[in-house]
């Protein structure tokens, strides 16, 4: 699997971390060394530097460099492992696994993100975990909606709860942690009602669709077209892929004649990096927000220097979000009976909608 530049450093210099290789306080190399060592260029090397950095793994200070923590292997209470399916593209993820990270770490164990995309044949690689489990691991936490990662660990005993899946598809999960769209889903199509949205298109790269969120557009009377992100399953789309995807997605659906002289009178962007292409070519394309086409967008990276306007928008805090799972999971971990928490996103309206 094919996985960021970036993530690659961390991984090497985080397995040395806890390893003992840097104690307590000790520098670790200079940029230009990791940079050198790693064939990397410098913005890697330090984007690597800074998720240690999140993690509680160093410490960067000004004229010195990269410092370990001293946070020792032996100290920690076991691993717990984070399994994201298909986030390569995902930036809000990527937030969670941070925010999770920081959280666990600090409680005294090991944190370990392992994210999985798909191979060629469609299945997921399910390699690092296996390579993971191995070397011991407490527990799991999963985030997918596919059941293939949950049974392996069912195989292996370990322990696991699953973010934003359903119930019947993992048995075996200590838990299924639910993400709540309806209220904001609700808020969203009253907002359109109120700004007699009749159709509506979405720009996505998942396969699904939230199927209340799809009654009740039907029930509102609001027609819905999805154009989907084409990719091969054996290339998984990394954060610049999806903004230069988002784009062309735009670009191709209004060259159509028809789709620029009837468009539709909303769009949905279901991620943020296919937002920041897809206004580009949006605007490009001739067409004003909001004058001639409304945009939302889920979450929102500051795509507003961009649309010329503040975006409505579907969203969730990865960092609450993260501390909400995390201290769950924690109290799970210390033995205690709790109640899985709901975890719910809002609508914020903007003057795209």
């Amino acid at each position: 699997m094919k996985r960021i530049v970036s993530e690659e450093i961390a991984e090497a210099l985080r397995e040395e971390l806890r390893d003992g290789y840097y104690k307590a306080e000790g520098v670790l190399p200079s940029v230009d060394a990791l940079r050198r060592r790693f064939g990397a260029g410098e913005f890697a090397v330090r984007h690597a530097l800074q998720i240690l950095r999140d993690e509680g793994l160093v410490l960067l200070k000004q004229g010195i460099g990269a410092v370990a923590t001293g946070i020792a292997q032996s100290a920690w209470n076991g691993r717990i492992a984070f399994i994201a399916v298909d986030t390569s593209a995902s930036y809000f993820r990527q937030k969670l696994a941070i925010q999770m990270a920081k959280r666990i770490r600090g409680a005294g164990w090991d944190f370990v993100p392992i994210f999985i995309d798909q191979n060629r044949d469609g299945l997921l690689d399910v390699s690092q975990l296996r390579r993971s489990a191995a070397n011991g691991l407490a527990f799991v936490i999963l985030i997918t909606d596919q059941s293939q990662v949950a049974e392996v660990c069912d195989r292996l005993s370990l322990p696991y709860v699953v973010l934003n899946g359903y119930m019947r598809d993992f048995p075996n999960a200590r838990a299924v942690i639910r993400e709540d769209f309806k209220t904001c889903f609700a808020e969203l199509i009253r907002t359109m009602r109120d700004r007699k949205v009749k159709t509506l298109l979405e720009f996505d790269i998942e396969r699904k669709m939230d199927r209340s969120f799809k009654n009740q557009l039907f029930e509102a009377g609001i027609a819905v077209r999805r154009v989907l992100c084409e990719w091969q399953n054996e290339n998984p789309l990394h954060l610049g892929e999806v903004k230069r995807r988002g784009y062309d997605m735009v670009a191709s659906f209004f060259a159509d004649k028809a789709h620029r002289a009837h468009p539709p009178d909303a769009i949905l962007f279901d991620d943020d990096y296919i937002a920041e292409g897809g206004i580009v070519a949006l605007m490009e394309s001739g067409l004003r927000i909001p004058k001639d086409v409304k945009v939302v967008t889920y979450s929102n990276n500051g795509n507003e220097p961009v649309a010329g306007v503040t975006l409505a928008r579907i969203d969730n805090d990865p960092v609450s979000y993260g501390d909400t799972v995390a201290e769950y999971v924690l109290k799970l971990l210390d033995g205690r009976r709790v109640a899985p928490p709901r975890i719910s996103w809002r609508f914020i309206p903007g003057e795209s909608l």
